[in-house]
């Protein structure tokens, strides 16, 4: 239904190279999903992403950096995810 690759960067940080699920299956939570298994060993996770992606990103909580336009007429963003620290 969907794949996800990472490079890890740290033993608490990675970087989501692609991520895609099939159009039919889009809109069901599976990349949210694909997120949250990678969020649970990784605290710190970034991605480079078009304009597209960035409301996908933007709803699992990433902050979104605008990176300019890195290649002629395409404009690049940066998402990076933290883990909220939960204290008890």
């Amino acid at each position: 239904m969907g794949c996800i690759g990472i490079e890890q960067i740290s033993l608490i940080a990675c970087e989501i190279k692609h991520i895609a699920v099939f159009a039919n299956r889009r809109g069901y939570g599976i990349g949210s999903k694909m997120i949250h298994s990678i969020s649970d060993k990784y605290s710190l996770i970034s991605a480079e992403t078009d304009h597209d992606a960035i409301a996908f990103y933007r709803n699992y909580g990433f902050t979104i950096t605008s990176l300019g336009e890195k290649y002629p007429g395409v404009e690049r963003f940066l998402c990076e995810y933290k883990k909220p620290i939960i204290i008890t």
